[in-house]
């Protein structure tokens, strides 16, 4: 395994996901939960960049690291394999799947479709509620980009979308825009951003919230449109 798995360590210097014996705090829980604690510990660090594309994973090694043992590392590495996250080799190992610039434009296609329906939906049903929190979060993220404080952006970032579109008021919608927004490569993306990028990222938030503030359904399709379409680019581009 390469170091963010040995060590636990991001590669920006920060705990890692995988820290030692993260999942072992019971005895008395079961293989189904410690499956999928180690499913969802995973899938954060192929999101967040701390396993790499092409990354080897290593049932024993993983087991090891996260204190449990190897039967629920077995059935996480399975489920992750099957949503596309990992993909199998002909010797039959595993690696963190690498995926080709056409790949990255069908998963934003799809993305798309989804955030514009969500987006569209939230100027119907949004709560006043769910509008300020949504404000709030591009407020404070204005300030975390001047002070380029990129992992904080991070979270942000995922709360500003996750009010927003989690405002549809579709449970099942907003279930698969959460898979292909996990399946995404935001989180990546941000680590890489040039000042012309924080500045038409922040331009392209103030518009969502504008639309789903004004009941403005047009105005919701359109910023979304360009919002992933800039994703998509840099995601293509940079990565």
């Amino acid at each position: 395994m390469q170091d963010s798995m040995q060590n636990g360590m991001s590669n920006g210097g920060q705990p890692g996901v995988l820290r030692d014996g993260l999942l072992a705090s019971s005895a008395q829980r079961n293989k189904a939960s410690y499956a999928e604690e180690a499913i969802e510990r995973l899938r954060q660090a192929i999101v967040t960049g701390d396993l790499r594309p092409n990354q080897r994973l290593v049932e024993s090694e993983i087991a090891k690291r996260l204190g449990i043992s190897r039967t629920p590392v077995r059935e996480a590495l399975k489920q992750l394999e099957m949503q596309g996250y990992l993909s199998r080799l002909r010797s039959g190992g595993l690696i963190v799947t690498d995926h080709s610039p056409s790949q990255i434009r069908n998963l934003y296609e799809i993305r798309e479709a989804l955030e514009t329906m969500a987006l569209r939906l939230a100027c119907q049903r949004a709560s006043q509620e769910q509008v300020d929190r949504a404000a709030e979060y591009h407020a404070r993220s204005l300030e975390v980009i001047r002070n380029r404080d990129v992992n904080q952006f991070i979270e942000l970032n995922s709360a500003f979308h996750n009010e927003l579109f989690s405002a549809c008021g579709n449970e099942q919608l907003w279930s698969l825009l959460r898979t292909f927004r996990d399946q995404s490569f935001d989180r990546r993306i941000v680590r890489v951003f040039t000042a012309a990028d924080w500045r038409a990222m922040i331009t392209q938030h103030q518009r969502m919230l504008d639309a789903v503030r004004q009941g403005n359904a047009r105005l919701a399709e359109k910023a979304v449109h360009e919002h992933v379409r800039t994703a998509v680019r840099l995601a293509v581009e940079r990565l």
